[in-house]
């Protein structure tokens, strides 16, 4: 089944030849659960209640997000949580517009930073350069309004369908109080729950939790750069020299995800070994909370481009446009 699960996409965007790449990413979206979930089923590790009878099971690993169980099957959700999650949809609908309204004119990337966005051009001081720095984070939040957009579209559906799932995103970026806490509890609830039961549970029974942390880290990267391949196949594998003309022909950083996921496994790593002294613990008491989160945000950040270029350089967010609202300056 894990085969079928990483080969199925690529054959489902060639037959439909589906070209929007956020439908492609969509696309990804099953298989990978699936593929994960296959994991928690081999080494024991599948959520309360997901095994107590068969239609539970299947109806787990079959839908791509978090479904609530309890001892009677899947939580039921009720007309009030779906009106919440729908006008909340809406609202980030606007917002994730409006947003995009500003960005687009800039092609998502404000600043030039002459940075490449192949594995070779990495380079650790282009990240800390002003301009870098706030490309990465203005991409940073449209990520953010992405990801929670499409979470509350899908929660709103699966509440309308009457059963509950839990939240995608829950502000990281500005709400954090550790990089644990940014990982762990508020971004991407979902890949979290995957990844923790289909890798670091697995790991974690052998080794450190380092080394477990560490390694979901690893797959974490290795997962985002199979997703990079389904975006972008068949066009930069197929089409040779100058026939690829980027934006709509785009051939991604392969590698460049991974080193930002490792990267980021070194922050939790300096997490478990210092994030207890005292300086960091009355930074934590005194400094406001926002203060607090973004300083956490920030220690990805210099290297945010090595995991965002692929996106931002790509027509990823051009095809994005299609599904809300957008203001878009008209050339004089």
């Amino acid at each position: 089944l894990m085969p079928f699960c990483v080969m199925f996409p690529f054959y489902e965007v060639k037959y439909f030849n589906i070209q929007n790449k956020v439908i492609r990413f969509i696309c990804t979206l099953g298989p990978i659960t699936a593929f994960f979930r296959v994991s928690e089923a081999m080494f024991g590790f599948m959520p309360a209640h997901t095994v107590d009878s068969v239609s539970n099971t299947m109806i787990y690993i079959a839908v791509p997000v978090e479904v609530k169980f309890n001892n009677m099957g899947p939580m039921k959700s009720s007309w009030g949580d779906a009106k919440g999650n729908l006008i909340k949809f809406g609202a980030f609908m606007l917002l994730l517009g409006a947003y995009s309204s500003f960005l687009s004119d800039y092609s998502y990337e404000p600043f030039p930073t002459g940075s490449g966005s192949n594995l070779e051009d990495i380079n650790l001081g282009n990240g800390f350069s002003r301009g870098q720095l706030i490309n990465n984070a203005l991409a940073a939040i449209l990520f953010q309004l992405y990801l929670t957009t499409f979470g509350y579209g899908i929660t709103t559906l699966t509440s309308l369908g009457g059963v509950q799932q839990l939240p995608m995103m829950l502000n990281p970026i500005f709400e954090s109080k550790s990089p644990s806490d940014f990982w762990g509890r508020k971004w991407n609830l979902v890949v979290h729950g995957l990844l923790k039961r289909g890798v670091y549970k697995p790991v974690r029974t052998r080794f450190s939790r380092m080394t477990a942390s560490t390694a979901t880290f690893i797959a974490s990267g290795i997962f985002h750069e199979w997703i990079l391949a389904v975006l972008f196949s068949p066009e930069y594998n197929e089409l040779e020299g100058d026939a690829c003309i980027p934006p709509s022909c785009y051939r991604p950083g392969f590698g460049r995800s991974t080193l930002f996921f490792i990267w980021n496994a070194i922050i939790i790593a300096m997490e478990y070994l210092i994030g207890g002294a005292a300086i960091f613990q009355l930074a934590k008491r005194h400094l406001p909370s926002v203060i607090v989160s973004i300083l956490v945000s920030s220690l990805g950040l210099p290297m945010g481009h090595w995991f965002m270029n692929d996106y931002v350089r790509s027509d990823y967010f051009e095809d994005g446009q299609l599904g809300f609202p957008l203001v878009v300056r008209v050339p004089g």
